[in-house]
């Protein structure tokens, strides 16, 4: 290996750090992951504990470290799990840890390391200085060209910019006009004409190159320039393997086909290459592949026996729960409990009220299917304890794997069938606000620790107002973070405006109409925006908050009144919260109690997955099961990839409850009593 730091790291070592970070490091796998100093890949089932495994190796790594221009290269699919990792250096008890955090050390996203180190130097060199890299004012951008009429085949209504690459020295997009998605490179029945084409491929070459000369830029273009400054410049692949000859990379099986052959291209392991440590669980890629892109196979499309590790350990939940999760794990990954029975024990008089928890499978018909989140709600009430449920830390959740708006008009099952008043748009995962004072109603429910993130986002809501109203800097560029902060600090505006934005998103101004308006004269006032621009006025526009619905459900014991709330939330009468959401929304986090249910993408998906959850499961000498009750003789077990790696990871979520809900003409007698003897409770709603 050329240019890698010579250091060794021994099973002392380990031991050292898990007694400073009060870790418990001690079983084999995890000890020779933490050892090892080759390229390896890793996969963790859900609740072993991934991001303190890769923190630890850190913390080793930077014990060791003996180079003072030669880092470590640590990358994530989110900022979240590299939030987590920083949080973790941060937070330990190794001062060396922190050494991590800065140069010659990165810690950050992909998204984040393609831009900083190869795309932005790539487009500096041709003379590009300032950039706006987000699809959402992208697309804003180019619908005012369009609207302008600058570029005459696609004019019209532009609802979307997405997927750019290079593709024959073309950059290639797929988007929409008057509804019709026109991908330019598959010439598609609606462009019968060549004409057509030809045209379309000239507005769109000149839209996006008069939008790239004024900085403009889609996140996956930053890829594509990435691309080609690696394929014209051999110098880029070099300069960073001396500079990176350790790479990290985390939620693996997350990440998209070109992203892996792009980071691939630049720090790939080998005898010339850094050592290469990949982690992630391909049971849970349901966000890979995601937006028409081609997942990765160099990672997800190996078997469990093709990984060099597998931690098959959980130290979320108990042997009962894995037992049911395991048949889910598309790899056969055999997923056990990590802790002890005295830890369970402990756990179960700390939040039981009964015992050992049971979790139920709750069938319903089509007359009381607006039933089954009352009926979950008093699941957990009866079996949790009170002191549980009123703690600010109990998190309860319902999910589905189809959360999109409802058509009347189709045979469908999405999460709005069971709650009307849910909309997918207004989940946190998912928030982007129609006008300012969303904005801020959404910054005042985070709690204090998201200070940071609050003055962000209105922020940046300020630069979108701005761009609105299309204000330029003196260089005749939009306003970034630290030219608009220049502009107010020399018009003299800068404490009135930080003390505006410190009382409104400190919840000190009540958001009545009157004070929001007076709210808004200070912002155009202070960053010099006139009255009477109709895009700013409506994103500027007085919204009075949704008041709670009460929504009574069926009058059982104790009469039990569930509440909508804000950000599809509900309210249980006895004091704990129900949050709804898709499956995507709740990937990586961890739950007391979850609800999963039954949608329909094409198929239902818990009645394709009913095989592994009765333990109906494939043999050579049993590939089919005769089912004389169902509407259909046989049911082939021919696992559906994407329903088993949703439910895989939707059922792995809870601590301690797991809850299905299930149509009653999709569950067979031979398929109830299966569950039961699986120690699944049914919990049957009549009319």
């Amino acid at each position: 290996m050329l240019g890698l730091p010579e250091f060794t790291i021994t099973e002392e070592d380990v031991a050292a750090v898990a007694a400073s970070e009060g870790l418990v490091l001690d079983d084999e796998d995890r000890i020779a992951v933490l050892t090892s100093q080759e390229s390896v890949d890793v996969q963790a089932c859900p609740g072993s504990g991934k991001t303190t495994l890769i923190a630890a190796k850190l913390i080793l790594l930077a014990q060791k470290w003996p180079s003072e221009h030669q880092g470590v290269c640590v990358l994530s699919h989110t900022n979240v799990a590299k939030d987590q990792i920083i949080d973790r250096l941060t937070q330990s008890n190794v001062i060396e840890a922190r050494r991590l955090l800065a140069y010659p050390h990165f810690i950050g996203t992909i998204q984040e390391f393609v831009n900083r180190f190869i795309a932005l130097p790539y487009l500096r060199s041709k003379g590009i200085s300032d950039f706006t890299i987000d699809n959402d004012e992208y697309v804003m951008v180019a619908r005012r060209l369009l609207e302008r009429g600058e570029f005459t085949w696609l004019r019209g209504t532009l609802n979307g910019l997405g997927s750019v690459e290079n593709q024959d020295g073309f950059l290639r997009s797929t988007f929409r006009i008057n509804d019709i998605e026109i991908n330019i490179s598959r010439r598609p029945a609606a462009w019968r004409q060549p004409q057509n084409l030809q045209r379309a491929r000239q507005d769109l070459s000149r839209l996006k190159a008069y939008l790239e000369g004024r900085g403009f830029f889609l996140f996956r273009d930053m890829y594509t320039h990435a691309q080609i400054a690696v394929s014209q410049n051999d110098h880029v692949t070099k300069s960073l393997v001396s500079r990176f000859p350790y790479l990290f990379t985390d939620e693996m099986q997350d990440t998209q086909k070109f992203q892996d052959e792009l980071i691939g291209s630049v720090l790939s392991p080998g005898p010339e290459g850094p050592i290469v440590q990949r982690f992630g669980d391909p049971d849970q890629a349901i966000f890979h592949g995601i937006g028409n892109e081609e997942p990765n196979e160099s990672f997800n499309g190996k078997s469990r026996d093709e990984m060099d590790f597998v931690i098959n350990k959980s130290h979320r939940f108990d042997g009962s729960l894995a037992n049911k999760i395991k048949p889910l794990s598309l790899n056969e990954v055999p997923l056990e409990t990590e802790l002890t029975d005295e830890t369970l024990e402990r756990r179960e008089e700390l939040y039981s009220l009964v015992g050992p928890l049971e979790h139920a499978v709750i069938v319903f018909n089509d007359e009381t299917r607006t039933r089954v989140i009352e009926q979950f709600a008093q699941i957990v009430s009866d079996q949790f304890a009170n002191d549980t449920i009123h703690s600010d830390k109990f998190s309860v959740k319902a999910v589905g794997a189809v959360g999109n708006k409802m058509d009347p008009a189709r045979d469908e099952l999405k999460i709005g069938h069971y709650w009307g008043d849910y909309d997918k748009s207004k989940s946190k995962t998912s928030f982007k606000e129609n006008t300012l004072i969303e904005a801020v109603r959404y910054c005042h429910q985070l709690s204090d620790q998201d200070w940071v993130e609050s003055y962000r986002l209105f922020f940046n809501c300020i630069l979108r107002l701005l761009r609105l109203a299309d204000m330029r800097d003196e260089n005749g560029h939009y306003f970034s973070a630290s030219t608009l902060r220049e502009k107010l600090i020399a018009d003299g505006n800068w404490w009135h405006f930080r003390e505006g934005v410190f009382l409104v998103l400190g919840g000190d101004l009540s958001l009545e109409q009157g004070v929001w308006e007076d709210f808004c004269s200070l912002i155009k006032r202070t960053c010099g925006i006139a009255d009477g621009i109709n895009d700013v006025e409506n994103y500027l526009s007085f919204e009075a908050e949704e008041t709670e619905v009460v929504v009574p459900g069926e009058e059982g014991e104790g009469g039990q009144v569930l509440q909508t709330q804000s950000e599809n939330r509900i309210r249980h009468q006895s004091g704990f919260e129900i949050q709804l959401s898709t499956i995507h929304g709740v990937k990586g986090e961890t739950h007391d109690a979850t609800l999963i249910f039954e949608t329909k993408n094409y198929k239902f998906d818990l009645e394709t997955m009913l095989p592994y959850l009765t333990g109906e499961l494939p043999s050579d000498d049993r590939p089919n099961v005769n089912l004389p009750d169902k509407p259909h003789a046989t049911r082939a077990f021919r696992p559906n990839k994407v329903f088993m790696r949703q439910l895989y990871v939707a059922a792995s979520r809870p601590k301690h409850l797991l809850c299905l809900a299930l149509h009653s003409d999709r569950l067979a007698d031979a398929d109830e009593q299966a569950l039961r003897g699986r120690g699944w409770r049914i919990e049957r709603l009549d009319p």
